[in-house]
């Protein structure tokens, strides 16, 4: 945080950006001050730590994307000698992004994820589906897929990363009242973090650096910039200045040149005591101030929502113990992919050596001293090296190495440390490809290398639901009640990263739901279904609708029938669900049969110009369309046969594993055959 030159105006004023420090001299406002010493005190506490992150920051920035460029294009690595020394070859190998790119594509594949209720009740549960039908909506509109590839590409890129969490008000929508939001940190080097112990799980406060153009700083909080000669360094700092609504600023910034002001957005915690003869801890409440230089130019304010939590949810790549830091999936590769360049350039340049052509010498005992350039020989031309005289070769030596299996040991370390082998970087052969099996094989190897990126990933995933919930609480009475009446709690699962899992899976659901081992929730749950409740409703939309399902309306009036002959009431939501299968099924059926009304739109309408349908034998005169013609109904009682008397017509069918036997229905005829 010293200080910090960035360029000088034509007139050759030095101008220096005003920083924390220089703040904290200048700065004459006591409450200002405290706050400003509170803050210098704990970034300096985590300088050493942060300024190795920053190194280390701007190495994998010129590994994941070339920052200059030679005639051969994107370089890596411009300050070799190689590529400064006319005639020598020098070969960059521009493959450090695909260690980064693959692994974050990979890990950022939507997992599998339920609300599971916090209570054994109905009510639980249905607050639970509740409120993943709200989990879902959030993700869509905050665009929540996007940031999580975001966030799995900067941890992958620089070890680590955060989500800051804050209340979105939704300006632009009048019809909204807003919605919690995930920004992610795509520089975190600018981020400080405090942690409360040395386990480095929990928070304490954070600060996020930037650096603001004056003319910025004006349009983004409404204060004025000067020009400040500093007698100490010599240079001229831009001083913020806070002035009143009717004062008129100078706007003396233009002549600032190229400096900047040093904003710090803090976020800190304070304790709440009760108050009395013996005062009690309560609470933590969470308090965010923004510093410009030498002044506060926002806060102290306090955020009720985050009930003495902070904004920002770290993020590591992977587990280094002891450290408050997770290793980059480039700080292992680097000194492999610097080897492989430099082999390759040197092999480059023997075979450009090899391959340039011969050398000649004149030789003979009145040879010159100094040969004439005619004498240099060219092909197709004849050259007289004169008398006594001859053109010898000398051929260039090439060493032999053994150059390929050098980088096949390059790159098979390069496999072993980051674990992407060849059917991930697109190498695979083809007897590869070809088998299902090999495939699988190597996704399932590479995943057990995941696996504690993807769990860091998940549990990150549910801290930041469970921040933003936290904020929606507070800012809406309709998620409140939700969660009050029991809520939910969001349960990840590892997704399938190949066809053949999601087949497994599938089939794995489906067996334990016709063992009653699981529930149909859960079985859409862990395949995939965002919103089981709403696919039940469709489910059974569909289940009415005699011309898809015809069986299952089938099942659902004979059970009806078999429930009222036993003297057994069902409820009356199964009652009406059976009316309406048996109305939709009569309908549904008169039209797959050809039972409904004529069209005659395009055909005359006089009286005599009306066709007749003829009368089907049983069929009701009145002109009320039956399903099937019906024979002449026998009297209640009247015999149906010698000594058999009369009665109702009888179907009998076996309903079995909640479908109608096949070869088990038999129909009994009611009216009466007669003698012969």
């Amino acid at each position: 945080m010293g200080m910090e030159t960035l360029s000088a105006s034509p007139n050759l004023i030095p101008y220096a950006t005003m920083t924390l420090q220089k703040g904290l001299q200048i700065a004459t406002d006591e409450p200002t001050l405290q706050i400003m010493r509170t803050l210098s005190r704990r970034v300096i506490a985590v300088r050493q730590e942060h300024d190795f992150f920053r190194v280390w920051c701007d190495r994998a920035d010129l590994l994941y994307y070339a920052d200059r460029f030679t005639t051969g294009g994107a370089d890596l690595w411009p300050n070799d000698p190689s590529a400064k020394i006319l005639g020598r070859s020098h070969v960059s190998v521009n493959t450090p992004a695909v260690y980064v790119d693959i692994p974050a594509a990979l890990q950022a594949v939507d997992p599998i994820e339920n609300m599971l209720a916090l209570k054994d009740t109905d009510e639980a549960r249905d607050a639970a589906a509740a409120l993943e039908r709200v989990y879902s909506a959030w993700k869509m509109e905050d665009n929540n897929p996007l940031k999580f590839h975001k966030a799995a590409t900067v941890k992958g890129l620089y070890g680590r990363t955060a989500a800051r969490v804050f209340w979105d008000p939704d300006d632009d929508d009048p019809n909204s009242d807003g919605h919690p939001s995930v920004e992610i940190v795509e520089q975190p080097r600018n981020l400080y973090l405090g942690y409360k112990t040395d386990t480095y799980e929990e928070l304490e406060w954070a600060a996020y650096r930037m650096l603001y153009e004056p003319n910025a700083l004006i349009e983004a909080f409404g204060v004025d910039v000067s020009p400040y000669k500093d007698e100490d360094s010599g240079y001229t700092l831009p001083l913020v200045e806070v002035r009143d609504f009717f004062d008129i600023p100078p706007r003396q910034w233009l002549t600032s040149g190229d400096a900047r002001v040093e904003v710090w957005d803090y976020w800190y915690r304070q304790p709440v005591w009760s108050t009395g003869r013996n005062p009690k801890f309560k609470r933590m409440d969470t308090y965010n101030v923004v510093l410009a230089g030498n002044v506060i130019v926002r806060g102290p304010i306090k955020y009720d929502e985050y009930k003495g939590s902070l904004p920002y949810v770290p993020l590591f790549n992977t587990f280094v113990p002891g450290l408050p830091t997770g290793r980059a999936d480039l700080m292992d590769v680097e000194p492999l992919i610097r080897e492989k360049m430099e082999i390759i350039t040197n092999g480059s340049q023997m075979i450009h050596n090899g391959t340039s052509g011969d050398a000649w010498q004149l030789v003979g005992p009145d040879a010159p001293m100094r040969v004439p350039a005619g004498l240099k020989p060219k092909r197709g031309e004849m050259v007289g090296p004169g008398p006594g005289n001859r053109i010898e070769t000398i051929t260039p030596f090439i060493a032999e190495f053994q150059l390929e299996q050098f980088l096949g040991r390059i790159d098979r370390e390069l496999a072993t440390v980051s674990g992407l082998n060849d059917l991930l970087l697109g190498l695979a052969p083809a007897q590869v490809l070809s088998s299902s099996k090999a495939i699988n094989a190597l996704i399932a190897n590479y995943e057990s290398r995941l696996s504690m990126r993807l769990r860091l990933l998940y549990a990150w995933r549910i801290e930041v639901w469970e921040l933003a919930l936290k904020i929606w609480v507070a800012k809406s009475k309709t998620v409140a009640t939700i969660v009050s009446q029991g809520g939910g709690r969001l349960e990840v699962i590892d997704p399938s990263l190949s066809p053949r899992d999601d087949m497994e899976t599938a089939t794995r659901a489906i067996n334990l739901v016709n063992a009653k081992l699981w529930s149909q929730r859960r079985a859409m749950g862990i395949v995939g279904v965002d919103d089981p409740e709403t696919e039940q409703d469709m489910i059974r939309e569909e289940s009415t609708d005699a011309t898809l399902w015809p069986e299952r309306v089938q099942v659902m009036a004979q059970l009806m029938q078999a429930l009222q002959a036993l003297g057994l009431n069902a409820p009356q939501g199964v009652q009406d669900q059976a009316q309406g299968q048996l109305s939709s099924g009569q309908q549904d059926l008169h039209k797959a049969l050809g039972m409904q009304t004529p069209d005659n739109s395009t055909s005359s309408q006089l009286p005599g110009d009306q066709g007749m349908t003829p009368p089907t034998p049983g069929m009701d005169q009145s002109g009320a369309p039956t399903p099937f013609a019906q024979g002449p109904a026998a009297a209640p009682g009247a015999p149906i046969g010698p000594g058999k008397p009369g009665g109702p017509g009888l179907m009998q069918q076996t309903i079995s594993g909640g479908k109608i036997a096949p070869g088990k229905t038999f129909i009994k005829t009611q009216a009466s055959l007669g003698r012969r």
